[in-house]
């Protein structure tokens, strides 16, 4: 098991906005019928369904929309996310160029702009590995939109400084003022992003008894807020947990259900995570065998999920274990 591809789970669960209503899967409404705001809006909820390209288009009418009717709030925003779009499609140079304009636009006196600025400005220090100036501008965000009852922005500010974090104690520390945000400001449906996190870096301390309990929260929520494929890794965390608490009977009872749903999803890197921890279970009650099966089909899923390139240290490790066994 590798806890790089825990930490990796939980970042993605954590790093989509809650902020924003979701729109059904295939709404759009013409841009020429609406205004700059419900373009944005519409962007947003696009962005939600982890439609990039379709949202970059809609930021970019949006954004349009917005210089042409001199609403400089609007443009603002949807420039940051314009850059935003960009930098998750793997185009950071482009991203660049969009995010200055958006600075060029957003001032401290409209909250909603200059929130949204300082999030995508984040991020941009976040993936050019520059953790100390991404820090001071989560910091800000978090600070300014507590300031501006912006509860929404505030949690994902806060969320982030635990990504980016200099230690697991102020990941915590950060984690949990999150969830207290949370939940003192009714932004529930963030509380299954946030636990997960907190539950990571637990984890990731090998601190387990308190990775499941923050675990089984997460649940509570995801079951509550999120799409189907969070509800399958919340129940996995669970399972996987309580196997590296020697609680085989009880992680069985999650992770079997969790591999016939990731199954029927046809989820590659969900089974084969299921097969992976079934397979140590196997093995640790002495049933080799079987251990094998399971952890030769992890290997199996794995590598359709393409994991040999994308992530070498998970391929080296279940090809490892794997070796070790058949001896």
């Amino acid at each position: 098991m590798s806890l790089s591809r825990v930490s990796v789970i939980a970042i993605v669960l954590i790093c989509i906005s809650n902020s924003q209503a979701v729109q059904p899967k295939g709404v759009t409404v013409s841009s020429e019928e609406i205004n700059p705001a419900a373009l944005l809006q519409q962007a947003d909820s696009t962005f939600q369904l982890h439609d990039y390209k379709t949202a970059l288009a809609q930021y970019q009418a949006a954004a349009d929309r917005a210089r042409g009717e001199f609403n400089r709030s609007v443009e603002a925003e949807a420039l940051a996310q314009m850059a935003r779009m960009h930098l998750v499609l793997g185009d950071k140079d482009a991203g660049r160029d969009w995010l200055k304009k958006a600075e060029s636009r957003a001032v401290e006196s409209d909250p909603m702009a200059w929130s949204r600025y300082l999030s995508v400005r984040g991020r941009f220090e976040w993936k050019d590995n520059d953790l100390k100036s991404a820090r001071q501008t989560f910091r800000d965000m978090y600070a300014f939109c507590t300031a501006n009852s912006l509860w929404g922005r505030a949690v994902d500010a806060a969320n982030m400084i635990a990504i980016v974090a200099e230690s697991p104690a102020e990941q915590i520390e950060w984690g949990r003022r999150g969830i207290e945000t949370a939940e003192a400001n009714v932004v529930e449906s963030w509380l299954g992003p946030l636990w997960n996190n907190l539950a990571g870096t637990y984890f990731d301390g090998k601190q387990y008894d308190s990775a499941l309990e923050c675990y089984l929260k997460a649940r509570e929520y995801h079951w509550q807020y999120s799409g189907e494929v969070a509800k399958l890794f919340a129940d996995y965390h669970v399972g996987m947990t309580c196997r590296l608490l020697g609680k085989y009977d009880d992680a069985a009872k999650w992770l079997r259900p969790v591999l016939a749903w990731a199954e029927r999803l046809d989820n590659h890197s969900a089974i084969g995570q299921a097969c992976e921890d079934l397979g140590e279970i196997e093995a640790a009650q002495g049933r080799t065998t079987s251990a094998l099966e399971f952890l030769r089909r992890a290997r199996d899923e794995y590598k359709l999920e393409g994991f040999d390139q994308s992530s070498p240290e998970i391929w080296t490790q279940i090809n490892e274990r794997i070796r070790a066994l058949e001896k």
